[in-house]
C-alpha cells in the first residue's frame, strides 16, 4: 500500500532567549510559579523584522536539504498557523514565494495548537495522489506578537518557532499510516482573538480593552485537554489497528507538562515514552509538535521500525493524532 513517508525534516527557533526570570520585569509572576504550573523555563522571541513565515522558510530550508530536493520540485505547501503574517493573504502563499517554489500550490490551515495534526492528515493523503511528488507541511508561529504582555495568565506560557517536513510516497512499511481528527466548536471562545474578524472589527475601544490580543479560559483547557490527549491517541491507534502496547514514542502537543504527565498516566504509559521539550521552548502552539518531533529524532529518541504517535489539542476546539512508522 502507497503511503506518505517524512522524507527530510526541519525545524527552527529565534536566538533570542526569554527566560522565566525576564517575565518578571513586565508581569507579576515568578520563575517557582511558571515552572510548577507548566513546566516551561524558558521560551524563543522573534525579532521584531521576523514574521511567521521568516521562521518558516529557515525550517522548510532545512527540511528541503534533507530531503534532497530543490524549492522548484515541491507541489504543494501547507502552512499550519494561528499567527499569520496577515489576516490576508494566506501565509502559505507568501512562504511559496520567499521559498521560491514557482510550481507549488499553497493554503493555510487554521487549527491552532492541533494545527500541524490536521496539516500532516491533509498533506500526507496529497502526497499519495499521483499528480503530487513533494508536499511541504509546516507549522510556524509568532506569538509573542499576538499576546498582551500584561496579562500574565497567557503571556508567560508561549515562545516563537516553526517545524517543517517533505512527505513523498513511499510502497514499504514507513510512513503516515493514518490519522484521526475531532473539532466541537462549542468550545470556540475557550481560546480565542475576540476582535479582528468580521464577527468583531477591530476599533479603538476594543483596542483599548485587548481584545486583539490571545485569551484563553485556563480552567477550561485542562479539562479539555486531559480527555482530548488521550482519545486522540486511543482513536488513531483504533482506527489503523495497533494497541497502546505497540507504541514506542508519543510526540504531544507541548502545551503543559502537567497535562503531558496526566495524559500519560490515563493511557497507562510510563513518561519514558512522551517526548517533551517545552522546557526550552514553551508552548509553540502549531509549531510545537513538528520541532519537538524532528529534535527527537535527532537526539535518537526516535528511531527506524518505531511505531510514532504526533498528538495535539487546542483551540477550535480542535484535536487530533496521527500514527507513523519511522
Amino acid at each position: 500500500m502507497v503511503k506518505a513517508t517524512l522524507a527530510g525534516l526541519g525545524s527552527y527557533v529565534p536566538e533570542h532567549v526569554m527566560t522565566n526570570q525576564d517575565w518578571t520585569k513586565y508581569v507579576e509572576t515568578s520563575d517557582q510559579w511558571i515552572t510548577s504550573k507548566t513546566g516551561i523555563s524558558a521560551r524563543r522571541i522573534a525579532p521584531q523584522d521576523m514574521c511567521t513565515s521568516d521562521l518558516a522558510a529557515k525550517a522548510s530550508v532545512e527540511a528541503m536539504k534533507e530531503a534532497k530536493i530543490k524549492p522548484e520540485d515541491i507541489d504543494l505547501i501547507i502552512l499550519a498557523t494561528s499567527s499569520p503574517d496577515v489576516p490576508l493573504s494566506s501565509t502559505a502563499a507568501i512562504l511559496q514565494a520567499k521559498l521560491d517554489a514557482v510550481n507549488a500550490g499553497a493554503f493555510d490551515v487554521s487549527a491552532v495548537c492541533s494545527g500541524w495534526i490536521h496539516g500532516l492528515d491533509v498533506g500526507a493523503r496529497y502526497a499519495v495522489d499521483p499528480d503530487y511528488e513533494n508536499v511541504l507541511v509546516v507549522g510556524a508561529e509568532v506569538y509573542s506578537r499576538i499576546l498582551n504582555w500584561k496579562d500574565r495568565t497567557t503571556c508567560v506560557f508561549f515562545g516563537d518557532g516553526a517545524g517543517a517536513t517533505v512527505l513523498r510516497k513511499t510502497d514499504d512499511d514507513r510512513g503516515v499510516l493514518g490519522g484521526w481528527l475531532r473539532a466541537d466548536g462549542r468550545g470556540a471562545d475557550v481560546i480565542q482573538i475576540p476582535a479582528g474578524g468580521v464577527k468583531m472589527p477591530v476599533t479603538a475601544e476594543l483596542m483599548e480593552q485587548g481584545k486583539q490580543y490571545f485569551h484563553m479560559d485556563g480552567r477550561a483547557v485542562w479539562d479539555f485537554a486531559i480527555v482530548a490527549f488521550p482519545q486522540a491517541v486511543r482513536g488513531v491507534l483504533e482506527r489503523c489497528g495497533y494497541g497502546l502496547e505497540d507504541v514506542d514514542m508519543i510526540i504531544p502537543h507541548q502545551a503543559n507538562i502537567n497535562i503531558i504527565t496526566t495524559g500519560m498516566e490515563r493511557l497507562g504509559l510510563p513518561m519514558e515514552k512522551a517526548f517533551t521539550n517545552l522546557h526550552r521552548y514553551g508552548n509553540m502552539a502549531g509549531a510545537s509538535i513538528p520541532v519537538a518531533l524532528h529534535e527527537a529524532v535527532k537526539e535518537g529518541k526516535i528511531r527506524g521500525g518505531d511505531l510514532v504517535v504526533t498528538v495535539g489539542f487546542g483551540g477550535g476546539l480542535a484535536w487530533g493524532a496521527n500514527l507513523i512508522r519511522w
